[in-house]
């Protein structure tokens, strides 16, 4: 049973985007977020609403302390760590689907994306590592590669007190140091469904199924 204590939800509905504090997520279900039991199964269809800067639908959680206010942590101050298993079910057209992020407070683009990308007829796990704040890209600098829609994979994130961030997904592990740009900002983390297409028909989007997931600080 996944803890939703200390995650607040966006869902690709509303303008602005709705959110579901923490308060009220356990026991919610609508068609964008259900908890089967043995799973969260999250939906952003490709017609859904953004929410801030972005172009893009989710229904996705962002992590919260007990109180319910968001929680912020800087680079250096210990080990900080995010955790799951998850299945992405469904694909856009555009083949991309974010699971997980290290985002950053008062930043236009995260520092780390997790993601699923169809493409040629497979399924690959990437990892995008954002070099410094405001750069355009952030480059894939790993890849787990031949992972089938519906097959659960897991992964873990951590960012140690020396900046160096490890990622680990089915075992296998790759580093990588946050350039001194980063350490002014603070971090957190999101997990989830973050559809990274806009165009198509309403029965168009991505489609993830959460197994497990918590964080660690």
């Amino acid at each position: 049973m996944i803890d939703l204590s200390t995650w607040d939800l966006i869902l690709p509905i509303g303008s602005p985007a709705q959110e579901v504090p923490a308060a009220k997520l356990t026991g919610f279900s609508d068609p964008y977020f259900q908890n089967t039991g043995t799973g969260l199964v999250l939906w952003a269809p490709v017609t859904g609403s953004h929410s801030g800067s972005s172009h893009y639908p989710r229904s996705e959680m962002r992590e919260v302390s007990k109180s319910g206010s968001q929680r912020n942590w800087t680079w250096n101050s210990g080990t900080n760590m995010i955790s799951g298993k998850v299945a992405v079910n469904q694909v856009p057209s555009e083949g991309k689907v974010v699971v997980a992020q290290i985002h950053a407070k008062d930043a236009d683009s995260p520092l780390l994306k997790l993601q699923y990308r169809w493409a040629k007829g497979a399924g690959n796990v990437d990892i995008t590592w954002r070099k410094k704040p405001g750069d355009d890209k952030s480059p894939i600098i790993y890849t787990l590669k031949n992972v089938p829609l519906g097959t659960p994979f897991t992964y873990s994130i951590q960012m140690n007190n020396t900046g160096v961030v490890t990622a680990i997904i089915n075992g296998v592990a790759t580093q990588a140091t946050i350039d001194s740009k980063w350490k002014t900002y603070q971090f957190f983390f999101k997990a989830g469904n973050y559809t990274l297409d806009h165009s198509g028909y309403a029965t168009e989007g991505g489609r993830v199924t959460y197994y497990e997931l918590q964080t660690k600080h």
